[in-house]
């Protein structure tokens, strides 16, 4: 009886195969279809007057894309060590990307109109929003992204002082949540770091976002993490695809887990409550992006309910990855070169012996050392990230067809010997100015060609005096509160996937809180 109900089970699953195979087949042949086409779509449209270099298309663009996959950030830094132009290019997943380096050239890069270099486009190609943003999209309504560079360059930022205990306040919750407990003498903890940073940056992220409404809330805590993972995995998934599968296998991983159907449930709810605020007089008492991006929104497009929520996720996923993985960064550097541990402290405790009202904007050292940080880890390989919308000519005669992305190669850049002696070296005074000293000061949100990390001169990201004051206020609690070492420094490794560098889940830190309870006197 059993070998017969065995049978009847093989039956049924051949019968249902049957049905399913040629399914499968089809979307194979049209993937293959559309691999071939994009092969050729690739090779029309090659660079010329400029080196060309990384792997070729001989062998197939499916193993062109591979090799991109897993070694992107590689190639492009050893095609710029081998090249000696200040342009080069390297085939990607769906272009060539040129590479700018020269300063003239970056230059003419961060000057080019919109309408031939588009960030936007570029951006568009590489996060899919409408998939990912709840049907965000860069258009007509806020053609100069003037809505959210108003909210963060000057609402967020002018009121980065008077926000200054709330954000300490949850640092201390989100840390002490992580942990487990509430620190204990002689306790000692061992976490990821890069865990860690996530949970303390995503914890102040949504105060800064959404205020008191959301920032204790524990379903939209847990959405909002999980929203970020989905978002990161469906826009690399939906980069290999051709646009007709993304449409049908982006709502599917997005959907899976529910997550940002639950953020958009609750941010709506909030940007609701904050209309009826505004309308009935009582808006301006909040201080969080919720509300600044009210205030910056004039048209009545702008500030739909729809567009509104569209304008919160699309903030909210923006800094839940790259804030993070700065942080993580830090906070490995931090205890890797464990001999700026007193030095840092002693600045610390001199600050506030002097009672500046905002400190963190006199921490020299600790500025220095953060520039320091990102500088020797960037979160990509890439920055200044522009599509080309119509041909594109540099003044040294290179040319860039449309359809190619055109790049700085930051990592490259900043790990050049002829910008930065020993450039392998972690120096903490490198960007360091004495008070006293009469030379200009740089900071770590200062940008130049050299130092791309924020993005362009002409547009820089909007939102790196918070990221700044984030990552100083968690170092200095660190330092304050806890004697902290490295696990496993062996582990202070990358993760890289395509242009994409972040930091290792394995690299761990021991805590245990500080004896004496405060700063060296």
């Amino acid at each position: 009886m059993w070998v017969e109900a065995v049978l009847s089970m093989l039956r049924v699953f051949t019968q249902s195969l049957s049905g399913i195979l040629p399914i499968f087949l089809a979307l194979f042949v049209l993937l293959m279809m559309w691999t071939s086409i994009n092969s050729l779509r690739v090779h029309w449209k090659r660079p010329s007057n400029m080196t060309v270099t990384g792997p070729t298309l001989r062998y197939g663009k499916w193993l062109s894309t591979l090799n991109f996959l897993a070694r992107g950030s590689e190639t492009i830094l050893s095609s710029y060590h081998k090249s000696s132009d200040i342009l080069f290019a390297v085939p990607s997943i769906t272009e060539y990307q040129v590479l700018v380096s020269g300063s003239e050239q970056i230059q003419q890069l961060g000057k080019c109109p919109t309408s031939i270099l588009s960030f936007e486009a570029a951006m568009a190609d590489r996060l899919n929003h409408k998939q990912i943003m709840l049907g965000f999209e860069h258009n007509d309504i806020d053609p100069h992204n003037s809505v959210p560079i108003h909210a963060l360059k000057v609402l967020l930022r002018t009121n980065l002082d008077t926000l200054t205990t709330v954000i300490q306040q949850r640092i201390k919750e989100g840390l002490e949540e992580h942990l487990g407990s509430s620190p204990q003498c002689g306790e000692t903890w061992t976490v990821s770091i890069f865990s860690l940073a996530k949970v303390i940056a995503g914890r102040v992220n949504n105060q800064i976002l959404y205020g008191d409404d959301l920032a204790m809330d524990k379903d939209f805590e847990k959405a909002s993490l999980r929203y970020g993972w989905d978002g990161a995995i469906t826009m690399e998934v939906c980069r290999l695809l051709p646009g007709f599968i993304v449409t049908i296998i982006g709502p599917i991983l997005m959907a899976w887990s529910g997550a940002m159907k639950r953020v958009g449930y609750h941010v709506t709810k909030l940007v609701n409550k904050r209309l009826m605020a505004h309308s009935s007089g009582t808006g301006e008492q909040f201080l969080d992006c919720t509300e600044f991006v009210i205030r910056a929104s004039r048209t009545q497009r702008q500030r739909s309910p729809e567009r509104l929520v569209q304008q919160m996720v699309a903030l909210q996923f923006a800094s839940a990855h790259q804030l993070p993985m700065a942080l993580a960064w830090a906070i490995t550097m931090l205890y890797k070169h464990s001999e700026y541990v007193q030095m840092l402290r002693k600045e610390i405790y001199d600050v506030e012996q002097e009672g500046h009202s905002y400190q963190t904007k006199e921490l020299r050292l600790l500025d220095s050392f953060l520039r320091e940080s990102s500088r020797l880890n960037p979160l990509d390989s890439l920055s200044v990230q522009r599509k080309a919308l119509k041909p594109f000519t540099f003044s040294n005669g290179a040319h860039v067809p449309a359809g190619n992305l055109v790049a700085v190669p930051q990592q490259a850049v900043m790990s050049d010997a002829k910008y930065y002696a020993d450039p392998d070296v972690f120096d903490a005074f490198r960007f360091y100015t004495p008070i006293e000293s009469v030379e200009p000061t740089l900071r770590y949100t200062d940008v130049n060609w050299k130092y791309p990390f924020w993005g362009s001169l002409s547009h820089p990201c909007p939102g790196r005096w918070y990221a700044s004051d984030l990552m100083k206020h968690v170092i200095v609690y660190l330092l304050k509160n806890y004697d902290v070492e490295l696990v496993n420094p062996e582990a202070c490794k990358s993760l890289k996937w395509t242009t994409a560098i972040a930091p290792s889940f394995e690299t761990r830190i021991r805590m245990q809180i500080r004896k004496d309870g405060g700063l060296p006197k």
